[in-house]
């Protein structure tokens, strides 16, 4: 599983080290200093369509609020707690999660959470994939699935961050898919309604999709057509499952991106200058790939590389958040 980032405070200076933490948040949240003490470490890696997060932090309260208008987060984030208390939920009326727990919260909608010592797995997982796990997801934001109910979820949850570092890109589909099937079982131990089963084939569709795409990024003059052939979809489906991310060729263009970026931050790579890699991607050529890369991440493809390499030796809050910022894209 590809390591986003690890940021710990243990060996800073409180305030320091509060600083950077809130540096490291200031995409997706605003942080406050609570009066007992502060500490923070963090882990995360990437699945597919999927963040992955090991949490311990105390002395510190998150918050949503007039920013879920503006900053574009359009996911859920799923708090499991494995020790002490999380007090989360949404804004201004957070509830004590307890070890076992799991609280469901939707990032377009405002939310805190907070804690003066807790250690939590945290899951941000994309909006089609909440809806193929419960059809109905209106109601989600706030909802505490008990420890009881959700059991075999938790079990999932503690485990992946166990295996993180062994697990193999080629299973990370099905962990997503593990994960969505759990859940829906954690929420409806009854069994899903019927629109859940609509939604789950869709997202078991868009999945066989994509993981062609991702598979042909770099083959010369790959299509819609060949994803149509390949896959048995019409185009009118293909182009359905695939609105909610810009479209086929917008999404194929992402992948590419996204393949571009962890071939800049492998060292394997170095010898390879941009120039190479962008036809090995799909891109036109240095400049294409440049250009997109910039508007994708904000920086060129060689000042990231710098960054990166600079990072391998001293990792730096700036790129952990422009690694974490970057894997959100695929979330939306």
């Amino acid at each position: 599983m590809t390591e986003i980032f690890a940021f710990d405070t243990t060996d800073m200076d409180p305030d320091e080290g509060f600083a950077l933490y809130g540096n490291l948040y200031a995409s997706g949240a605003d942080v406050e200093r609570l009066s007992t003490p502060f500490f923070a470490r963090v882990r995360s890696w990437q699945l597919d369509r999927s963040l992955l997060f090991a949490r311990e932090f105390g002395g510190v309260r998150h918050s949503r609020g007039d920013r879920v208008d503006r900053d574009g987060f359009d996911h859920f984030v799923l708090h499991h707690v494995v020790s002490g208390e999380l007090r989360a939920g949404r804004l201004g009326h957070p509830m004590a999660i307890n070890p076992g727990e799991t609280l469901v919260l939707d990032t377009r909608k405002p939310m805190e959470s907070g804690a003066t010592s807790v250690h939590l797995v945290t899951i941000s997982l994309a909006r089609e994939a909440m809806r193929a796990a419960m059809g109905n997801i209106d109601d989600l934001h706030g909802h505490r699935i008990g420890s009881r109910e959700g059991a075999l979820l938790s079990s999932l949850l503690r485990e992946l961050v166990m295996q993180a570092a062994h697990l193999a890109p080629g299973a990370h589909a099905a962990v997503t898919r593990t994960l969505v099937e759990l859940l829906s079982v954690a929420i409806h131990p009854a069994g899903p309604a019927g629109r859940s089963d609509f939604y789950r084939l869709e997202h078991a569709r868009r999945d066989a999709a994509r993981r062609l795409i991702e598979a042909n990024v770099g083959t010369p003059n790959f299509s819609v057509q060949d994803i149509i052939d390949a896959t048995g979809m019409s185009r009118a489906g293909l182009y359905r499952l695939f609105e909610p991310q810009g479209g086929v060729a917008r999404y194929i263009q992402v992948c590419r991106l996204q393949q571009l970026r962890a071939r800049l931050d492998d060292r394997a790579f170095d010898h390879q200058s941009l120039a190479t890699l962008a036809p090995m991607l799909g891109f036109s050529g240095e400049s294409h790939a440049g250009r997109l890369f910039k508007q994708a991440f904000g920086v060129s493809p060689g000042v990231y590389r710098a960054a990166s390499i600079r990072g391998a030796q001293s990792p730096s809050v700036e790129m952990m958040t422009r690694r974490w910022d970057s894997s959100l894209m695929e979330l939306r």
